[in-house]
């Protein structure tokens, strides 16, 4: 803060907010002082200061705090609070911001509380690692509570209407008095044994000394204990129990904890129906889309065939031309070998000799004769002309060498 020119106010007063305001020994202080200059706003909001004989410091209690009291306060009242001190930037007045007041008497339960919290947190029940999740769509809940208290009532009355298909099961305890902590570690254990999804700890509001109960030590370490989630709806929003610090959730009201604890079955259908719409569109999109595959694969598969088709028409084509021109060949071979054949055929034909000046000698025997060697003069013989035969008979004989056999 040392410099060479002099601070403004408004510096001051941030340099003064900030080392007070982030002071963790001026959070969560109890000051005990007696009330004056009190007034109570048309906001709600209540303004007084906290005096010591000839010392005093100003103090605000805020509408949603104010909620929590069980007694009016009034000036002279000598009274506990416990609250932040800030500095209120604009008047640079130091002043202390209310959560809680209690009248002086009450002020050693409060002290307890603090003492009880500040030693169950340092053996971590309260650590965040040691919370179980509350189930999403639970098919049985036990409730410990009072059977007779409005709390219950509250609480069917929403369970009912946000989500009619979950079982209740009640265990019912004393929520004040004597007995009260004995019972309701009692109905927890028996709870924790029913196999429950979740567990409802409720109690409707009250004051500070109905309350009281559940900030047993007890009733803390049995809820550490218990294997089913628990969640807890204790008074009112303002009220803080050691039993909401252990629990798996803390709910504000009964209501709410039965609101936290299932599901809004309306929410259900809105979502079903959402994934309804959601599932027809992928489905939609999908079948889309394979329809948009299957009809390019048809074209494609199609103007494919037809290419296959149009090559092998033309590969058909182009065989039948080779082929027809191989048969011609081959019949014009054919033919001109049967043309040869029967020419040869027809020259060798006797008849067709015949038919040219020849003649077919024939004995009795119709032999063919084709040597004097086979006659003997006096013998008969035929001789085949073209167009008849003739019966001779052999008078004489003559070799062709000019010799002849009588």
């Amino acid at each position: 803060m040392q410099n060479n020119r002099p601070l403004t106010v408004r510096e001051l007063a941030r340099y003064l907010s900030g080392r007070i305001n982030n002071d963790p020994n001026l959070k969560q202080i109890t000051i005990e002082g007696e009330i004056s200059n009190f007034t109570l706003h048309q906001s709600g909001h209540i303004y007084f200061s906290l005096k010591e004989e000839d010392t005093s410091i100003r103090a605000v209690l805020f509408r949603g705090y104010r909620q929590n009291l069980d007694f009016l306060p009034a000036n002279g009242m000598k009274v506990i609070v416990v609250g932040d001190v800030n500095i209120y930037e604009k008047t640079n007045n130091i002043q202390i911001y209310v959560q809680r007041m209690f009248q002086s008497g009450l002020g050693d339960i409060y002290l307890q509380f603090e003492q009880l919290k500040a030693k169950l947190s340092k053996e971590g029940l309260f650590d965040p690692i040691h919370k179980k999740a509350i189930p999403s769509y639970p098919s049985s809940i036990g409730v410990v509570t009072s059977p007779t208290g409005a709390a219950l009532q509250d609480l069917r009355n929403v369970i009912s209407r946000r989500y009619p298909l979950v079982d209740i099961t009640v265990y019912p305890t004393t929520v004040q008095g004597e007995s009260a902590a004995s019972d309701i570690i009692a109905s927890l254990k028996k709870a924790d044994e029913g196999h429950h999804d979740t567990i409802l700890l409720i109690r409707g509001g009250g004051s500070v000394e109905d309350l009281y109960v559940f900030n047993n030590e007890s009733i803390a370490r049995t809820i550490f204990s218990m294997n089913t989630p628990v969640v807890t709806g204790i008074g009112h929003e303002i009220d803080f129990t050691i039993a909401d610090f252990v629990a798996d959730f803390r709910a504000p009201t009964p209501s709410a904890a039965a609101e936290v604890s299932v599901p809004d079955i309306k929410d259900i259908m809105t979502y079903l129906m959402e994934a309804e719409t959601t599932l027809s569109s992928r489905m939609k999109n999908i079948i889309d889309s394979y329809s948009e595959k299957a009809e390019r694969y048809r074209k494609e598969f199609t103007r494919t065939l037809q290419y296959n088709l149009n090559d092998t028409e033309n590969e058909l084509m182009r065989r039948k031309i080779t082929l027809d021109h191989l048969m011609e060949i081959i019949f014009m071979n054919m033919n001109n070998r049967i043309q040869s054949t029967v020419s040869r055929l027809k020259a060798a034909n006797p008849l067709e000799i015949i038919s040219r000046g020849y003649a077919k000698i024939t004995d009795s025997t119709e032999h063919n004769i084709t040597s004097i060697e086979q006659v003997d003069v006096g013998d008969c013989i035929r001789i085949n002309i073209s167009d008849g035969y003739l019966d001779a008979t052999i008078t004489d004989k003559e070799a062709i060498n000019g010799k002849a056999d009588i």
